[in-house]
């Protein structure tokens, strides 16, 4: 099957297609440059281009950040959906804009600032310090074409940073400012509330069908058929692959031969230890105490006292349950100290005192399992595994490569497919609940590609996390449509009616609200509901983690005083609640003195920040933007 496959991709036929393409190509260049063509900008501002080499350049630093923070989950459609395409052109422009107004201001960054920023950025450093080759790497990476471009790109960053911070730094924090950040945030609170729960008035509702086909005409949007696809795909999978690969003892005699010293066991060595913990700036008298502690562990030991029972006694390291035990570990596995003490010990022997980092040890060495040579016998049947995983998923990525290629020849899925000799697999036409049922969509990240893929879209091929490569084809896909009154009407009734109840529900808790002249108490059992009431809790939540303490009732609860009702019946996810402000805990003094110069500097920035985007947007008005849509287009 394998050879039928790759004999079919490397057809003359198939290179002498490839030829006609790449001659197309070199023909349509020649035309290009003779003909000549006038390369549009991404933008202007004030008549002065962004060019389409300058946004991709940013665009696929931006992109290329976002392949290295999310790996597999990386996806064209997810940029597309976070709009980075035109957050990216934005930045330039606003860039380009404060580079003009730094001109103005006549701010500049000297070169031994841009040399003294570029020394200074870790990832630019090596164990040695400085790595200039390291350097050129990197910055290349970053899609640079020299280091200078990368040096002059920084100056202007450096340059506009500067006006930012300038504008930041600029507003004034008051005490009044940060006492009311404190207090919002340290202040405590008592919560009281009776709760009503929609469940306990659905007896007291009742809908007809014309208040339902009302509730329908409202809702419509929630009562739409599921989105459905059909999809075709071909799977290429190493596990099937694997079955029409061979491995013979030839094969395995050589891989042996080539991997003997990895595959040897080194000797291991079993211990146990007493550990008394030192901190790294424990103080000389601290490092005595703990001194004179393993010496007296030492003295038991050598009176008699078996080594297990006194590292449960005394030892500080989490292996004290179990006296001390180590298990086996190979040399360099433990720090030098340690390791030096353990490997030059004799069986059944206990160490004299061993200073590490992590304090004072006595060892004892329980056993020594020597280093053992590998044997082609004993570990032929893994090493067979080892070669068929590595074979097939070789196999696997040329095939995908070759499908790849005649997807590009032929124009559709199935015709490569066919060219190639490979199995089309089709799904029914489902919608994504039933999707988990189909053998092809019931993987969840075949799904999520097919159900995110328009017909007609280019057939990419994806590597799923086990491994397999799947070009999928989505070739129908039936859009969400509202279902008629008559299909749903029983669903319908019930909604209505839960909405009926909530609404009762709610307006019982307003009543509560409202009431005055009783007790919390006598208002819970004179209404038939459940009341609850907080621990003292701040307005982030801390001090109190009941479910019924919504981010939201917290908020409103803490915008009116003592001994005050909130200004409406909160939803949370046990009904509509009415709530009480019990009590109001001001923070201390002490802990303000500890947090105002944090708070102040959180202050600053938030308003900080503020002051900047206004300034820039009041900037921005003084210009002339405009952006090039068509061209902005046509990059994915």
């Amino acid at each position: 099957m394998l050879e039928s496959m790759r004999n079919h991709a490397q057809s003359w036929m198939a290179k002498l297609i490839l030829g006609g393409i790449a001659l197309s190509f070199v023909l349509w260049g020649v035309g290009d440059y003779f003909l000549g063509g006038k390369i549009e900008p991404i933008a202007t501002v004030d008549g002065k281009p962004v060019s389409a080499a300058e946004f991709s350049q940013a665009y696929e630093r931006q992109l290329n950040a976002y392949r290295a923070m999310l790996g597999k989950q990386y996806s064209s459609e997810l940029m597309a959906s976070i709009g980075v395409k035109s957050s990216t052109l934005q930045t330039l422009i606003n860039r380009r804009i404060m580079l003009d107004q730094a001109h103005k201001l006549g701010l500049a960054a000297p070169e031994a600032v841009v040399l003294a920023t570029v020394h200074s950025d870790p990832n630019f450093q090596s164990a040695s310090g400085f790595d200039v080759q390291r350097y050129h790497i990197l910055t290349r990476n970053m899609g640079f074409s020299s280091a200078q471009d990368y040096e002059n790109d920084l100056r202007l960053n450096i340059m506009v940073d500067a006006l930012q911070r300038a504008i930041v730094d600029s507003v004034p924090v008051s005490e009044a400012e940060i006492r009311e950040r404190f207090n919002q945030a340290y202040e405590q609170r008592v919560l009281a509330a009776i709760v009503v729960d929609p469940a306990t008035q659905l007896d007291k509702v009742s809908v007809d069908e014309a208040q339902a086909k009302s509730w329908y005409e409202a809702h419509k949007q929630d009562y739409r058929s599921p989105l459905r696809i059909k999809a075709e795909a071909v799977v290429i999978d190493p596990r099937r692959l694997a079955e029409d690969i061979k491995v013979d003892d030839a094969d395995l005699q050589k891989a042996f031969e080539e991997r003997k010293a990895d595959l040897a066991q080194p000797e291991e060595r079993k211990a146990r230890h007493i550990l008394i913990k030192v901190a790294s700036d424990a103080t000389d008298v601290q490092r005595a105490a703990a001194r004179k502690k393993i010496e007296a562990a030492q003295a038991r030991i050598k009176a008699g006292e078996d080594f297990s029972a006194v590292a449960k006694a005394v030892s500080e390291d989490s292996s004290a349950s179990e006296g001390g035990d180590l298990g086996w570990f190979k040399e360099g596995a433990m720090v030098a100290a340690f390791n030096d003490a353990v490997f030059s010990m004799d069986k059944g022997t206990v160490s004299d005192v061993v200073e590490t980092p992590f304090g004072y040890h006595l060892i004892r060495l329980d056993d020594i399992r020597p280093a053992h040579e590998a044997v082609f016998d004993e570990v032929k049947d893994s090493l067979r595994l080892e070669l068929l995983k590595s074979r097939s998923n070789e196999e696997a990525y040329k095939l995908s490569q070759d499908l790849d290629e005649a997807i590009g020849m032929e124009g559709s899925l199935k015709s490569a497919a066919n060219s190639l000799n490979m199995k089309l697999v089709t799904s029914k036409s489902v919608s994504q609940e039933e999707a988990q049922d189909d053998p092809l969509l019931a993987d969840p990240e075949i799904a999520a590609k097919a159900f995110s893929t328009l017909p007609g879209q280019a057939v990419e091929i994806i590597e799923t996390r086990d491994g397999r490569y799947v070009a999928l084809d989505v070739v129908e896909r039936t859009e969400p449509d509202v279902l008629p009154y008559e299909s749903v009407a029983r669903r319908v009734m019930t909604d209505a009616r839960l909405d009926a109840a909530a609404n009762r529900a709610r307006d019982i808790a307003d009543e509560i609200r409202k009431s005055s002249g009783k007790s919390l108490d006598e208002l819970a059992q004179a209404y038939g509901q459940a009341k609850y009431i907080s621990k003292p809790l701040r307005s982030s939540g801390q001090g109190d983690s009941a479910s019924w303490l919504t981010q939201s009732l917290l908020q409103a609860s803490f915008a009116v005083g003592a001994d005050a009702w909130v200004e409406k019946a909160v939803r949370i996810p046990q009904g509509f609640a009415a709530v009480h402000v019990q009590q109001v805990i001001p923070a201390s003094e002490d802990e303000y003195n500890k947090q105002a110069l944090r708070i102040r500097d959180e202050v600053a920035k938030s308003k900080g920040s503020a002051r900047f985007a206004r300034w820039l947007a009041s900037v921005r008005d003084h210009y002339e933007i405009h952006v090039n849509a068509q061209e902005l287009d046509r990059f994915k």
